[in-house]
């Protein structure tokens, strides 16, 4: 075997370099069976090599979600145009820098698994020659990956000083003399394979994406320190080393799973077309037995549908953190397809706890304080004039004719409708409810909720590469309500009656989850807290929806969040680039300084209005949810 001529050819390396000396990425399959990536002109690259001795199934992914690496054979007969390779990817890099980093990776000893330890503790060895000091950002790799936990599982991290720094029975990538003239820091990371089980030959992809996910992490921070401290440039950010480039398998996962997104309209889907002729049943029956609700039409199969969103193959992403979040998307689709389905029946509620969870006793205690102490009618506030479902309309018309002189291309269209009960924006479009009311005193704040936080973000969202940010990522209802809410806020239109509302909401959803029944809740609001019979019946009706939606927590819950974390120093506009949670803003300022999303085209009319900065100033400052009212 020693005796094969080598695969990686001269012509095969001159091409390679030629595409860096060119300024271009370089992205290349090396024979046999392994890959070379550098997306970015930086000195630095992560490299695996295959031995064929064992199966190593899982470390190459460890390599894989970096934006520079190596993938290759470890066979004795490749060794010499594999190391020419990447002394040349080295040399010419070095050249631009003056240094080069290489850290290769490898699996250590397998890890006992048995009954007693059915999970493996992380543990890495960091491999460096004795002839390098150890540098800061050696420090920095120890010290991340010492932080870093799998399944709630603390890492044990060691450094060596070695002659050699490769695998076992492998030579070095670069000889450590040439590294050493050359200006070439060699680092090896040995990781416990805590994501298969040798002896029962099983694998834990689940333990794997995690490991993944974080060990990636961890090599930005260390390439970050490397070039801060070893060259002469200084990247703005450690998440701007993430990967940059979409290969086509991307976009055809993110097109799949959009289409499975659109086709379930949810909010629609599991809301009531009757709610007029329910109310008014309702009160024939002395608001004694609770009305019978319609809904729409399920327009798919959710065994075909839910088929098909599992087509999308989201195992094949390398990027690990594009991989998450699609994989997120799947499930959350998933679980509203399976809502839909289980609309009327009390497994619709178990769903629902899953999706949105129940309130905690301090956002009950929260909830109660508001009813308490906030009259109905807030001061100076009138509630004489109303307006119809059409001349809410014309209004809504005017507002989004404002903003299309922003963006001629906004497509949204406002529609009275007599299957929906009350205002809501479904894919875009704004859709009013035919016998629906507003007191005008409302409106604007009502506009400033629905136009210009959630058709804004699903237009800003369209225009990401992503259309997962436009049909809204997992948990994204909270942070959109509440920064809806806070909308109504900033325009000076956030009532004591809408206040009261909201927190109708997650009592009703309170007393839902323990046990009371519709007439129990519908009278509670009205003898206790002194609701209105239609109000109350709102609140109620929207509670009970398909079988009991607790999604109504989110609206208070999400305020107290947001509240927080805009006290915190969290960017306004970075909340209007997309529908996504709070959860999702570290993915998403990631992949923003990955230049893989752009900012917000599209920004709310009322930032631009003194009264409303001089509002945001104030809850920068501090303000409770409480003070949002009494301070308005």
């Amino acid at each position: 075997m020693s005796g094969e001529k080598s695969l990686i050819t001269k012509e095969f390396i001159d091409e390679a370099i030629d595409v860096l000396r060119e300024g271009r990425k370089l992205r290349r399959k090396v024979p046999p069976r392994g890959q070379i990536l550098i997306e970015q002109q930086l000195p630095y690259i992560c490299v695996y090599r295959q031995r064929t001795q064992w199966d190593d199934w899982g470390t190459d992914k460890l390599v894989a979600g970096s934006s520079s690496f190596l993938l290759a054979t470890a066979k004795k007969n490749e060794y010499d145009g594999l190391s020419t390779l990447l002394q040349k990817v080295a040399g010419e890099l070095t050249a631009c820098f003056g240094t080069f980093l290489i850290v290769e990776i490898w699996s250590g000893p397998d890890v006992a698994i048995d009954d007693n330890n059915p999970l493996g503790r992380p543990a890495f060895r960091i491999h460096h020659l004795k002839s390098q000091s150890v540098q800061s950002y050696m420090q920095i790799l120890a010290k991340q990956l010492s932080l870093l936990k799998v399944s709630d599982r603390e890492s044990v991290v060691t450094m060596n000083a070695v002659d050699k720094v490769a695998p076992p029975g492998l030579r070095s990538i670069i000889p450590s003399e040439i590294a050493t003239a050359n200006n070439i820091h060699l680092i090896g990371i040995e990781v416990a394979p805590i994501y298969r089980d040798a002896a029962k030959k099983s694998h834990f992809p689940a333990i794997l994406k995690e490991l993944d996910t974080r060990v990636t992490t961890v090599l930005e921070k260390v390439f970050f320190e490397f070039l801060k401290k070893e060259t002469t440039i200084c990247p703005p950010n450690y998440m701007s080393l993430g990967r940059r480039s979409i290969v086509h398998s991307v976009w055809q996962i993110d097109r799949i799973i959009a289409e499975v997104g659109n086709i379930v309209d949810f909010l629609l889907l599991v809301t009531p077309t009757n709610t007029g002729e329910a109310f008014e049943e309702f009160k024939k029956k002395r608001f004694q037995k609770m009305p019978e609700f319609a809904y729409h039409s399920i327009p798919f199969d959710p065994v075909t549908l839910k088929r098909q969103l599992y087509k999308a193959p989201v195992e094949r992403i390398e990027d690990p953190t594009l991989s998450q979040l699609f994989r997120d998307q799947q499930q959350d689709i998933d679980s509203r397809i399976t809502m839909v389905a289980e609309r009327g029946s009390r497994r619709f509620l178990y769903s629902s706890l899953q999706l949105y969870d129940g309130p905690d006793a301090e956002l009950v205690a929260l909830a109660e304080e508001i009813l308490v102490k906030f009259p109905e009618r807030s001061k100076g506030e009138s509630i004489k004039h109303l307006l119809t479902a059409e001349e809410f309309a014309a209004r809504a018309e005017t507002e989004l004719s404002y903003y299309r002189t922003q963006c001629p291309d906004l497509s949204s269209r406002v529609e009275v409708r007599d299957d929906v009960p009350g205002v809501l924006v479904s894919q875009g479009n704004l859709l009013i409810g035919k016998g629906r009311k507003i007191f005008e005193g409302r409106a604007e704040a009502l506009l400033s909720h629905e136009v210009g936080t959630h058709i804004l973000t699903n237009y800003n969202g369209n225009l990401q590469p992503f259309k997962q940010l436009s049909a809204g990522l997992p948990g994204y209802d909270q942070l959109q309500e509440s920064l809806a809410v806070l909308a109504e806020f900033f325009v000076g239109g956030l009532s004591n009656r809408r206040m009261r509302t909201l927190a109708a909401r997650v009592l009703a959803v309170s007393w839902l989850i323990d046990g009371a029944d519709f007439v129990e809740v519908f009278n509670r609001l009205v003898n206790k807290y002194e609701f209105h019979h239609d109000l109350a019946f709102t609140v109620t009706m929207r509670v009970y929806r398909s079988g009991g939606f607790t999604k109504d927590v989110v609206y208070l819950r999400g305020l107290v969040q947001l509240l927080k974390e805009l006290q915190n120093g969290l960017q306004l506009d970075l909340l209007f680039m997309g529908k996504f949670g709070i959860d999702h803003l570290p993915i998403v300022r990631e992949l923003m300084w990955r230049k893989i999303l752009v900012p917000a085209k599209m920004r709310p009319y009322y930032l631009q209005i003194p009264a409303a900065q001089k509002r945001l100033e104030r809850v920068r400052k501090g303000m409770t949810v409480m003070d949002l009212v009494s301070k308005q």
